[in-house]
């Protein structure tokens, strides 16, 4: 797609994904039972399945929403479905491209295609940023001092979730201060513009300031947004908790889609916050790999050993696999819809 810097990451991100995704299920049915699997996957009512699916889908739908509400409040023209439509095009980006890195300039895009501001854009998608961040560390902070059955004695789970949190902290506390501090942010990266440019790793110092300069900019003016308007932000804010809610509660409906019971919903939902964070960071598109590995660490207190790779592969197919499938097929229509906008109308 034309515009999109980032369409040769995303081939690259679904070979990558693809070759992780073979590598992990070999990897993972290396000396199981693969008929035993299969009859215990069919043991389960298709119905879980597509409710979790359906959870995912308003998880998408929550922050095409959130989208709505901030264009609509920066007095921008646009519809529900189309910023719907951008929530499913931010999760198939995100999905597809190392660290998600790909899903807010595909979204960007989208919306310029439509019409909407680059600035207004932006804006909103910060803010949107911050406050998913902001839930996603909360949760994943109450899920660690709250939960006993982590699984944190494995080194390599300790360590993933400390590399989780030490980075969304710090990208949070970097949010923070480009609302609150922008002047003292433009420095700090001014300083470090000017240590790569003296290590000789930058060559083009003055465009490096050019592009720090804008970017504190466009955050100073989502902090005056941001304080202008906390009622809009606390109601995004509140969505958003919704949002993550339904994410992180996909695993307890393929829970009880196997007839388990004996831990609750909250249980399940705080340790799969703690698998995102822990997984969120690494250059990984959609985490493929780490996060099923760390399902058959972290769940295992919740499925057991027969029932705990059929409940990773319903959990991952519901709240990513199938997903995926969908969102991507969201973005073609999306991109489609967009271009025959721009067609010029025959009088």
């Amino acid at each position: 797609m034309e515009g999109l810097k980032n369409k040769k990451s995303q081939f690259i991100g679904i070979g990558i994904m693809l070759v992780l995704m073979a590598l992990t299920i070999s990897q993972v049915l290396k000396g199981e039972s693969v008929d035993s699997i299969v009859r215990t996957l069919k043991s389960v009512k298709p119905i879980y399945i597509i409710v979790g699916i359906g959870m995912m889908m308003i998880y998408a739908s929550c922050e095409g929403i959130n989208i709505w509400m901030i264009i609509r409040g920066l007095k921008q023209k646009t519809s529900l479905i189309k910023c719907i439509g951008y929530g499913f095009v931010g999760f198939y980006f995100s999905s597809v491209t190392p660290s998600a890195s790909g899903g807010q300039p595909a979204q960007v895009y989208f919306m310029k295609k439509d019409g909407i501001s680059v600035t207004s854009s932006s804006l909103s998608l910060m803010l949107i940023l911050f406050t998913h961040q902001l839930v996603v560390v909360i949760y994943a902070l109450i899920g660690v001092v709250t939960n006993t059955n982590i699984g944190g004695s494995q080194l390599a789970n300790t360590v993933l979730l400390a590399f989780g949190f030490i980075t969304n902290a710090l990208l949070l506390i970097a949010i923070v201060m480009l609302v609150y501090w922008p002047k003292l942010v433009f420095k700090i990266l001014n300083l470090f513009g000017l240590l790569l440019h003296k290590s000789r790793i930058i060559k083009n110092k003055e465009r490096i300031e050019t592009k720090i300069s804008a970017c504190v900019e466009e955050y100073e003016r989502g902090a005056i947004y941001m304080r202008n308007n906390p009622i809009l932000i606390l109601k995004v804010t509140l969505l958003t908790v919704v949002q993550i809610s339904f994410l992180y509660a996909v695993p307890y409906v393929i829970y009880k889609g196997f007839g388990l019971s004996g831990y609750s919903v909250m249980d399940l939902i705080l340790m799969q916050a703690i698998l995102n964070i822990a997984v969120s960071s690494l250059p990984l598109p959609g985490g493929v790999g780490a996060s099923e590995s760390l399902f058959l660490g972290m769940f295992r207190v919740f499925y057991g050993k027969k029932l705990l790779i059929p409940g990773m592969l319903l959990t991952r197919i519901a709240n990513f696999y199938s997903v995926l499938l969908i969102s991507g097929i969201i973005s073609l229509m999306m991109y489609l819809w967009s271009s025959k906008d721009l067609e010029p109308k025959e009088h």
